[in-house]
């Protein structure tokens, strides 16, 4: 389970609130904006925490290998709420504005404030989930473990949008108010959630289409050739981001005539604790395919 995912829900709540206090203050679409912004993050992250809740179910008759690509489905269908809801609600939010000119008012002290502390958690949620990552180099293999790219990739969004909230903010109290910046901004950052959503659906809808492991396969063709001195094609299909099943097809040409079955099934355990301990990845199953002219007993078997 994602510790950034619990710490998000919580600290995007009272983001939420604040932005929509600043609002209610101010009139500014840009806050109106941030406000749905943040709103949005909260549905997400909840989620994003019900799809890691289904995926620890334990695997049945009907669903033999688990419930691991229920977080991908979840996660996919948090981003299309974020397409709907927070960059459909802001982009309208600001053309309205640009359509009914009304003159602003300055930000006060108090909706500065508020967008400083927002900007202080989503800083500190963002630190939370880069860490769970692993740094730069952990974000580079973290392809599969889009509920927390999710998280990631929300807080950066979020923390740009109170950026450039700021600099309204300030505008608004050192130069004047410009409700013809603050409207067109609304809808940039609108723009702005509609980009992270597309990006955020790609990346789940990539994973829950069948995908492999490519260092994983490079790694075990590596390991087996070692251990049992055949060539072989092995390719993995990802359950989650966390767990995978081996196909490995042994080459004919290569396979002696007398197959230790139980040799490359003892192999097959050799290269779960491998993997495990190499990469960090959980195989469930490995299953061994044989060329057809070997016996019946030697083909199909399972590890």
């Amino acid at each position: 389970m994602s510790n950034s995912v619990s710490v998000s829900i919580a600290t995007n709540s009272v983001i939420t609130i604040s932005k929509l206090f600043g609002f209610l203050t101010t009139g500014s679409p840009t806050l109106f904006a941030e406000t749905i912004h943040s709103a949005t993050d909260v549905i997400n992250q909840v989620l994003l925490k019900v799809g890691e809740v289904k995926a620890q179910r334990q695997s049945t008759q009907l669903h033999p290998f688990g419930f691991g690509k229920e977080r991908y489905f979840w996660a996919l269908v948090s981003s299309i709420s974020v397409l709907f809801l927070g960059c459909g609600v802001s982009i309208r939010h600001g053309i309205e504005a640009l359509s009914h000119h009304e003159p602003g008012t300055p930000f006060s002290n108090l909706a500065i404030g508020l967008l400083i502390f927002a900007g202080l958690l989503e800083l500190y949620t963002f630190r939370v989930a880069w860490h769970e990552l692993g740094g730069m180099s952990g974000l580079r293999a973290a392809r599969t473990n889009t509920t927390v790219l999710a998280v990631l990739l929300e807080d950066s969004v979020a923390l740009l949008g109170i950026a450039i909230t700021l600099f309204v903010a300030f505008w608004s109290r050192l130069v004047e108010p410009a409700p013809l910046m603050d409207a067109i901004i609304s809808i940039f950052i609108g723009l702005l959630l509609g980009s992270m959503a597309l990006m955020l659906a790609k990346l789940n809808k990539d994973v829950l289409i069948d995908i492999a492991d490519l260092k994983i396969d490079a790694e075990i063709e590596r390991a087996i050739r070692e251990r049992a001195g055949i060539e072989l094609h092995v390719a993995s299909s990802l359950m989650d981001s966390e767990h995978c099943l081996l196909f490995v097809h042994v080459t004919p040409s290569t396979l002696p005539a007398n197959v230790d079955f139980a040799r490359l099934n003892l192999i097959g355990d050799e290269i779960k604790d491998h993997i495990a301990k190499a990469l960090g990845k959980t195989v469930d199953h490995v299953y061994w395919q044989f060329p057809l002219a070997q016996s019946a007993t030697g083909r199909g078997e399972k590890a």
